[in-house]
């Protein structure tokens, strides 16, 4: 403690200089020392302090703007690696056997009614609609009796039936597809994370968190046959999707697979994978510049992946352009468009269409992004015999050699070590 006679600051800081053990400080208030020397320390002091300042600000602008490196790993005989997802979408998603039900159900007419084939092409209007589609829907604009449709209900009762055979290199993991409902109509997939989040049944996060605990197919490295194949009917031809488990598809999604009647499609991907090291966690968003699909953007959606922002700029646009939201994104919240308003969203395709950056949409990348690259497909066209009876896609996974690791590079604690550094 101070005595008592130091009562004014400047005695005060002198009492502190005289007694402290920082090296300098006490020659700077040691009665006696000449003046000049007393000037010399108190310069050196004080650039110490500046230096010491600046060293620390660096250190501490190197931890925030640049904390994590990322490295090549080349130790690929080890690997498991994630094997792509494919969602299946029909050219035609219109049963007529259901259609026809579901018209004689709602309105109570049926193919005899001259009204029959007005609410006929109003079903299959609205379960082709996408952001390009919307335009279906213009001779039914002043129908107002149309408005209490519920259109999630119509797509799923009208919608045809997947049957087939889905055979994969994994056994002893139980996969199957599973209805969702996209910017693209509803469609099937398999081996997808979020199945559960874009389900036309979906109500709340916990089917989505337990979705997202299922276990992805993996290919090990030495597997020689990492692949999927699906024989579906030959009547109803096929688009198909590939992408990763942590993906969903969306309006601008890359251009589908195609396969016809009595065609067998095989096509084989390479991944280009980069992971991050679970101790980046504690790093901000911001500073490792990435985001794990369990750390959503906005309270909207309970995840994030890249696929799925991009869908949710589209919602917040079409809220904000016409004040309703189009049927399709069942798992976010608010009105859902009328006939009206969905014709309001026809008027703006060319903005849904256009990239993302045009309506300052920012998606950050993910933590753990797969790219599935493809290789040049082969199709076959079977014109007799079994194989003419069916149509099958084959998509299959070529390991890969090299891959990405994001890790710390300059964390907390090497920041924290440069304070302490004599």
């Amino acid at each position: 403690m101070a005595p008592q006679e130091y009562q004014w600051f400047p005695d005060f800081l002198q009492f502190f200089s005289q007694n402290t053990t920082i090296h300098g400080l006490n020659f700077i208030g040691n009665r006696r020392i000449y003046k000049a020397e007393r000037i010399f320390w108190l310069l050196t002091v004080t650039v110490a302090f500046g230096i010491i300042s600046y060293l620390v600000k660096s250190n501490w602008e190197h931890y925030n703007a640049n904390p994590t490196m990322v490295t090549i790993k080349k130790d690929f005989r080890n690997w498991e690696n994630p094997f792509p997802a494919a969602t299946a979408c029909f050219v035609d998603k219109v049963d007529k056997e259901k259609a026809t039900e579901y018209i004689r159900k709602k309105w109570r007419i049926n193919e005899t009614d001259n009204k029959f084939e007005y609410y006929m092409n109003y079903v299959k209007a609205v379960s082709n609609l996408t952001y390009t589609t919307f335009n279906l829907l213009e001779p039914y604009e002043h129908d107002l009796t149309l408005n209490d449709v519920d259109m999630v209900d119509l797509v799923t009762q009208v919608h045809p039936k997947l049957s087939g055979t889905l055979v994969t290199f994994h056994t002893r993991v139980k996969t199957d597809w599973e209805i969702i409902l996209t910017e693209l109509g509803l469609c099937f997939t398999v081996n997808s994370g979020f199945s559960a989040l874009l389900s036309p049944n979906y109500t709340s996060s916990k089917n989505l968190i337990l979705g997202m605990k299922k276990e992805n197919l993996k290919c090990h490295y030495l597997n020689g046959l990492c692949y999927a194949r699906y024989d579906s009917e030959p009547d109803k031809s096929l688009q198909y999707y590939i992408h990763s488990h942590l993906d969903v598809i969306h309006t601008t999604s890359e251009a589908p697979f195609l396969v016809g009647n009595s065609e067998e499609f095989e096509i084989n991907f390479k991944l280009s994978e980069t992971y991050s090291s679970p101790n980046i966690r504690y790093l901000s968003p911001q500073q490792r510049r990435c985001r794990f699909d369990d750390e959503p953007l906005t309270k909207n959606v309970p995840v994030y992946s890249k696929s799925i922002c991009y869908m949710e700029c589209r919602y917040k646009m079409a809220i904000k352009m016409c004040g309703c939201k189009p049927y399709f994104y069942k798992f976010i919240g608010g009105k859902v468009c009328d006939i009206q308003g969905l014709l309001c969203l026809s008027s703006l395709a060319h903005i849904f269409n256009q990239s993302f950056e045009y309506f300052d949409c920012i998606c950050p990348q993910p933590c753990n992004l797969m790219v599935y690259l493809k290789e040049t497909p082969h199709l076959t066209k079977w014109e007799m015999g079994f194989f003419g009876e069916r149509i099958t896609f084959r998509w299959g996974l070529l390991p890969p050699t090299t891959k990405y690791h994001r890790k710390i590079l300059f964390g907390f604690q090497d920041f924290t070590g440069t304070l302490f550094i004599p």
